[in-house]
C-alpha cells in the first residue's frame, strides 16, 4: 500500500488521488478509508512542514559556518585581517610567487609612542585610535593587497605583485596620512605617527623571510628616531 512508502513532499500528492478513487460512496470499507485519507492528508501536511524547516536549518547553518569562520579570521577591533589570516595569506602568495616567479612586497608599521596616547587620553581613546588608523590604512592601498593587525599597534600589509618601488610609494602614502589626520577620538583631536618597514620577496628566501626583513627594517626605522619607513635591501 501507499502508506509502505517513505513520505516525501512530492510524492503525497498523487498517492493522495489515489485514495480519493478508491473510497467512492458504497464502497463497505468507505468510513475506514475515510479516515485512513484524513490521517495521510495529515502526515503529508506535517512532512511538507518538516521538509521546509529542514530547509531554514540548512540555510541558516551555512550562514552559522560562515559567521563563525569569518569571526576567526577578522580582527574584531579594528575589522581588518588577524594574524592568524594574515599568516595564510602570505602562505598562499609566497607558493603563488615560488610558481610563478612572481614578486610581492610586505609593510610592517607601528604606531608611534602609542603607550603615551594610552596614558594620556585613556585606553578607550586608544582603542579608537587604532580603529581610525585602520581606516587610514584601507584608503592607501588596492582592493586586492591585504590589511592586517599583526599584534597590539603594529598592523602588517600584504602587497601582492608588488616591488619594493610600489611598496615605497604605499609606505610614503600611508606615512604621510598618518601625520595629517587628526584622530577624533578625543577634543581636540590626537596627533600621531608612524614608523614603517618594508622588504620585497626575494626568489629562494624561505617562508616568513620576508617578513623577517620587513621587522628588521622598522626597527631599524624606529632607532633612527621613528617617524619614517625604512626598505630593507
Amino acid at each position: 500500500m501507499a502508506l509502505d512508502r517513505k513520505i516525501s513532499g512530492s510524492a503525497l500528492p498523487d498517492d493522495i488521488g489515489q485514495f480519493e478513487n478508491i473510497i467512492a460512496e458504497g464502497n463497505p470499507l468507505y468510513p475506514k478509508f475515510k479516515l485512513l485519507l484524513e490521517s495521510y492528508k495529515k502526515l503529508a501536511h506535517h512532512a511538507e512542514g518538516l521538509a521546509h524547516e529542514n530547509e531554514l536549518l540548512g540555510t541558516q547553518l551555512v550562514e552559522l559556518n560562515r559567521s563563525l569562520d569569518l569571526a576567526t579570521r577578522i580582527d574584531p577591533m579594528t575589522g581588518l585581517a588577524n594574524r592568524r589570516h594574515i599568516k595564510e595569506k602570505v602562505e598562499q602568495e609566497y607558493s603563488r610567487a615560488q610558481r610563478h616567479n612572481r614578486s610581492f612586497s610586505i609593510i610592517l608599521a607601528d604606531i608611534d609612542n602609542f603607550t603615551r596616547i594610552n596614558d594620556t587620553y585613556g585606553y578607550n581613546a586608544g582603542d579608537d585610535v587604532l580603529v581610525e588608523i585602520s581606516r587610514v590604512f584601507m584608503g592607501c592601498v588596492r582592493q586586492e593587497d591585504i590589511c592586517a593587525r599583526w599584534g597590539g599597534e603594529e598592523f602588517l600589509i600584504l602587497l601582492p605583485e608588488t616591488t619594493i618601488e610600489g611598496a615605497l610609494a604605499v609606505a610614503q602614502k600611508i606615512h604621510e596620512s598618518i601625520a595629517m589626520t587628526e584622530f577624533k577620538a578625543n577634543k581636540p583631536g590626537i596627533r600621531t605617527t608612524i614608523s614603517i618597514g618594508l622588504s620585497e620577496y626575494k626568489p629562494g628566501q624561505a617562508l616568513f623571510e620576508c617578513v623577517s626583513r620587513a621587522d628588521h627594517a622598522l626597527q631599524q626605522a624606529k632607532k633612527s628616531g621613528k617617524n619614517r619607513y625604512i626598505a630593507e635591501p
